[in-house]
């Protein structure tokens, strides 16, 4: 689930905490780095949750007004497509699904319903619900398609919900757009009846991914007089209170990636850190961080401090 990108996005702000608080040790560093990552994986969960509350709280809606419209069982049974939607019942039903909740203790969408709400209302307003509550019969095909459009077109860019979701864990923020894209990814492979085909992903299967930032971040910080030299001999017309802290850090990494990982092609590395810098620093910060790499990958290639290896690794 988490990307190179996002690993080294959050080994950035792990220097960038120790930037802010020098008197931080390795090891603290590194427990909050694992425990950015165990939080991406809570936030999977926490907006799957939100998923089951989605379809809990139209059901109930639903049921209220059938009540208070006094309309018989098999009139009420015709009309709401989305109570009979596929995706949502094997979401619901799921018990590993039900047992992970349970196990984090997510109970976000309980205690602030509200978004919930927002969302439910959101969705009764837009085409393709009303389209898909006024189809006969629809089956798995468009019930997937309904979940999808719910999913990309209401969940996923609702600015509530990120502001909710930014401040409810630091770097959820980040995650948000990883863990979305994910799970669209993921509902699109689910099968009829079929609850194996929701695997949950597992912070085990990223091991060697988990890895690389750990290292990629004790690198980083065991060799920052090396790092600083080489930035500033190589920035002559900037003074180091110039460049802009994020700009200093995303230097020093990727002339770690550059100097000390010989598996990762140089192109790589210069790419990673120009749409990082795009991302998260100042608007002409990718094209200067992406000079200055560019220029030191050479240097370092002619000087024969730079090793690449592997097939297609020599850059």
């Amino acid at each position: 689930m988490l990307t190179r990108r996002h690993i080294r996005i959050k080994v950035m702000q792990s220097v960038y905490a120790l930037k802010k608080d020098p008197t931080q040790t390795l090891e603290a560093l590194t427990k909050n780095f694992n425990k950015q990552v165990l939080a991406t994986y809570d936030l999977y969960f926490v907006m799957l949750a939100l998923l089951k509350a989605v379809y809990l709280r139209h059901k109930e809606q639903f049921d209220i007004k059938s009540q208070q419209a006094h309309r018989k069982s098999n009139e009420a049974d015709k009309s709401p497509n989305i109570v009979n939607n596929q995706i949502f019942k094997l979401l619901l039903e799921h018990n590993p699904l039900t047992l992970q909740i349970k196990k984090r203790k997510i109970k976000h969408w309980d205690l602030h319903f509200e978004y919930v709400d927002q969302i439910v209302k959101h969705m009764e307003e837009t085409n393709f619900y009303k389209a898909y509550m006024e189809s006969e019969s629809p089956d798995f095909k468009s019930d997937l398609a309904f979940i999808l459009n719910l999913y990309r077109n209401v969940i996923a860019p609702h600015d509530a919900l990120f502001d909710y979701i930014e401040d409810q864990q630091m770097g959820w923020n980040d995650d948000f757009s990883v863990v979305n894209t994910f799970i669209s990814k993921q509902l699109k492979r689910l099968r009829p009846n079929d609850p194996n085909s929701l695997q949950f992903p597992m912070v085990a299967d990223q091991k060697e991914d988990i890895s690389f930032g750990i290292s990629l971040l004790e690198t980083t910080i065991a060799n920052r007089d090396i790092l600083d030299k080489e930035i500033e001999e190589n920035t002559p017309n900037w003074e180091s209170d110039r460049i802009a802290q994020l700009d200093l850090i995303l230097l020093q990494l990727g002339i770690v990636e550059l100097l000390f990982f010989e598996s990762i092609p140089t192109k790589v590395t210069l790419n990673e850190y120009l749409e990082i810098a795009k991302d998260y620093s100042t608007p002409k910060s990718n094209i200067f961080i992406n000079g200055v790499l560019d220029k030191l990958a050479k240097e370092f290639s002619l000087t024969k401090r730079m090793k690449k290896t592997g097939r297609g690794l020599m850059e």
